[in-house]
């Protein structure tokens, strides 16, 4: 096993982890997305009551962000986060797109070499097609540009292994963020000086009583 393949291993099982840690909570979503009973009818029109509207749910955030990356995190009030998630999901898949193309190039090049080597071993008299492509194969200019094709196609496999990496991650981070969103206001500690000099005064905020939704 080489060292790229095991750090593609790892990144994948991370992966799977966040899955089958976060996933049950994916049922809320559906819960999340269903319209509220209409408040009143104004004609023939049934108008919805917005107060009915509750906050998106954990599982709600974790689907959304796993279809676009930041949805959830906007969904949940946490646009810093979700901005950083799709600005590295989107720097890696143009490195994705990127290493895939080295190694289209780095295909096309080998053939070229390999039809130009098989071309040379023709001419020495050998007209055998299996002989041909056996000698052409192990040609030494062949087999450099087979070791450029190999490097090309692990890069290839680790930034896909880290995009999925990143996928899962942005989305257990939604989940994770659609939990805290429903935390009440931290305990506060301030410290100012005393009126008219001679000290300073602590003052400890505690909130208290039902949190307001915004």
């Amino acid at each position: 096993m080489t060292e790229g393949s095991g750090v593609r291993r790892v990144l994948v099982a991370l992966s799977v982890l966040c899955v089958l840690a976060f996933g049950p909570g994916l049922p809320g979503l559906a819960a999340q997305d269903v319209p509220p009973e209409p408040s009143g009818l104004v004609g023939d029109a049934a108008v919805a009551d917005p107060a009915q509207e509750g906050p998106i749910t954990p599982g709600g955030a974790f689907a959304r962000s796993l279809v676009l990356p930041g949805w959830g995190h906007l969904a949940v009030g946490a646009p810093t986060r979700g901005a950083f998630y799709i600005t590295a999901q989107a720097a890696t898949g143009w490195m994705l797109w990127k290493s895939a193309s080295r190694r289209r190039t780095a295909l096309r090049f080998r053939r070229t070499e390999l039809r130009s080597v098989e071309e040379e071993i023709r001419r020495r008299g050998i007209l055998d097609p299996d002989s041909v492509r056996f000698l052409a194969e192990g040609n030494e200019r062949v087999e450099r540009w087979d070791e450029l094709v190999e490097r090309r196609e692990d890069q290839v496999e680790d930034w896909a292994a880290l995009g999925l990496f990143l996928v899962f991650l942005g989305a257990t981070d939604a989940f994770v963020s659609a939990h805290l969103a429903d935390f009440p206001e931290p305990l506060s500690l301030e410290v100012f000086p005393r009126m008219g000099g001679g000290g300073w005064e602590v003052g400890l905020r505690i909130p208290f009583g039902p949190q307001r939704l915004p």
